[in-house]
């Protein structure tokens, strides 16, 4: 029997160990699943480019063109021709027309590159493969020069910002440099600025696509390529407003009117010489280097607060199962104190029943609870008898033995309340009591809290409202601050409720105001450099996107006011300028 009770305790126990580490084996896969999740959601494409390393590189591929002039009889003149190109192609240059255009006073030309002074290469002679007057392009063969070509990025937008690269006469003349100090490879000078104006017509009256820009150029930056910040060609540097003199005799300098041809014009061109460039269909999101370091601490802190929600969850989760656990753990307590009470009952029960069959065994007279109680004998008056005077006791005054019952109710009763009393403390405050407990009667300010809302604007405190603004309708959670059962809001000191978006089209932020009531609906729109907004919707992105319920849990509500508060701050970090339109709407429950 002991052997049996040890063993069936045994069973219990090992049972109730594997069924609490069950939810610890689902906790870790759940936080291992949780961790995965967050690492696909990293993007490479928001990640911007280094535009420092990407623009020294790109230099790399910018040459110096030199045209020595031969007069008839291949005599050398005294005038040379300088400009600058880029590699387009492996062995591939283009420049300007006009720099390799051979003069009316001279036969013939020998032209000739100095690539960058970090190429590598030293300077060698190339030869005209391709022209286009119109287009002033020219394409020229440099078999043996080993540099990597400079990629085409075909739709640049206006007021993206833009580096020129060159060789100019006037650094040269300042540097000091001539003759054959100019075959020596050297820095090319660097100029920034930004795209002005798109135009379908050159300078010269061509039908060539063309764009003004503001970076400074001068003579022999001619043919050197215009970058964006990830240093790909958008357009080849070819003319400059000149100076003019005016009636009265003053210097006219016009200041920032820069132009290239369009790089799809460049693409047209070589194509048609049967040369094929590497073309970019992705937009550039470019930072400085400087910039990057500036954004690292923003980054770091939002990888923290990334890092520190899926921890939050975690732990959650992994609360979650040990509560769990520990009630699978007390239940198996439960379960085998129980058997062990009944048990040791059974065994007390036992003992005292042989116990008490001893006795009666022993003593068949003595009486048990089970037997007829004996009929009271009548008293008889005994006579009197002379001494000896020895008193006479009959046998019914004897003193007999007490009378027990066979089953001893005190410790069943006992165990049943130790039973009791085990299971009330382990379903107490528990899943099992609250099922077991009279159901609660909700709120009903919870569910009136949702309302739909039907909205008007307010033409008289709308200031340049937006032209396609009209009658609107939404869902208004108040409780959860929830729009439409998906869109959070956050929740102000002042009971107010805030949320900012971007637009999909346009370079356009939104800030959305709604009052405490929902009476008053209030749109804000901003309108941002193309480029700032690139970077502000890539920030943006990276921090996610929640959407409010009204189930979740008080983990998911801590994550989501977490996220709306990084997206505010970092909202208010860049919408700094006046709202371009003020849209308010009158709101009422329907």
């Amino acid at each position: 029997m002991r052997k049996w009770v040890m063993g069936t305790a045994a069973l219990l126990a090992a049972v109730a160990t594997v069924l609490c580490v069950l939810p610890h084996q689902t906790a870790a896969q759940e936080s291992s699943s949780a961790n995965q999740s967050l690492s696909d959601l990293v993007d490479s494409d928001l990640q911007p480019v280094n535009s420092t390393k990407a623009l020294k590189t790109s230099e790399q591929s910018v040459v110096r063109v030199l045209v020595v002039y031969r007069g008839y009889g291949g005599v050398p003149l005294d005038t040379v021709g300088m400009g600058s190109g880029f590699v387009v192609a492996p062995g591939y240059i283009v420049t300007n027309y006009h720099v390799v255009e051979v003069p009316p006073e001279a036969s013939s030309a020998d032209i000739y590159i100095v690539p960058h002074k970090d190429s590598g290469a030293g300077y060698q002679p190339v030869q005209l493969m391709k022209k286009w007057v119109e287009g002033d392009l020219a394409l020229l063969a440099a078999p043996s020069l080993k540099v990597p070509p400079l990629k085409l990025y075909l739709t640049p937008y206006k007021n993206e910002r833009v580096v020129t690269m060159g060789y100019p006469d006037v650094t040269d003349h300042l540097l000091n440099r001539s003759g054959t100090a100019l075959l020596e490879p050297a820095d090319a000078y660097v100029t920034q600025g930004s795209i002005a104006l798109f135009a379908s017509t050159n300078p010269d009256g061509s039908r060539v696509d063309t764009l003004f820009h503001t970076a400074p150029i001068n003579h022999g930056n001619s043919g050197g390529p215009l970058l964006n910040e990830c240093g790909q060609v958008v357009g080849v540097n070819t003319w400059t407003a000149p100076s003019s003199v005016s009636n009265a005799g003053n210097l006219d300098v016009s200041a920032g009117q820069y132009v290239a041809t369009h790089v799809s014009a460049l693409n047209t061109f070589l194509s048609s010489a049967g040369v094929t460039p590497t073309v970019v269909s992705t937009p550039c999101y470019a930072k400085s280097e400087d910039e990057i370091v500036k954004d690292d601490a923003l980054s770091r802190v939002l990888a923290a607060a990334a890092e520190a929600q899926v921890q939050r969850l975690a732990e959650q989760k992994k609360a979650e199962a040990d509560r769990a656990a520990m009630e699978i753990w007390q239940l198996g307590a439960m379960i085998v104190l129980s058997v062990l009470v009944l048990i040791l009952i059974g065994l007390i029960i036992r003992r005292e029943i042989r116990h008490r069959n001893e006795i009666h065994s022993k003593e068949p007279l003595a009486p048990t609870a089970f037997d007829e109680v004996p009929a009271k004998p009548e008293k008889v008056k005994p006579p009197k008898v002379e001494k000896p005077k020895a008193e006479w006791v009959p046998h019914d005054r004897v003193k007999l033995p007490g009378i027990k019952h066979p089953i001893p109710w005190g410790w069943i009763a006992l165990a049943l309340v130790i039973v009791v009393a085990v299971v009330g403390f382990l379903i107490k405050e528990r899943e099992i009591d609250s099922r077991l407990s009279k159901p609660k009667v909700a709120a009903p300010v919870a569910a009136a809290a949702i309302q739909h809302m039907s909205c008007d604007v307010d033409k008289a405190m709308s200031a340049n409202p937006l032209a396609d603004a009209g009658h609107i309708e939404f869902d208004f959670d108040l409780v959860h601050a929830c729009v439409n059962g998906r869109t959070p809001y956050e929740r102000q000191a002042n009971g107010e409720l805030l949320r900012f978006t971007t637009g999909t089209d346009n370079p356009v932020a939104a800030r959305m105001e709604l009052s405490a009531d929902g009476s008053l609906f209030t749109r804000y729109d901003y309108r941002l450099d193309p480029a700032q907004y690139q970077t502000f919707v890539a920030q943006k992105n990276a921090l996610g996107s929640l959407r409010c319920s009204a189930n979740a849990d008080a983990g998911a509500l801590a994550a989501l006011g977490d996220n709306l508060a990084r997206i505010r701050t970092l909202s208010l970090s860049y919408l700094t300028m006046p709202a371009e339109t003020k849209t308010v709407w009158r709101c009422k429950a329907v």
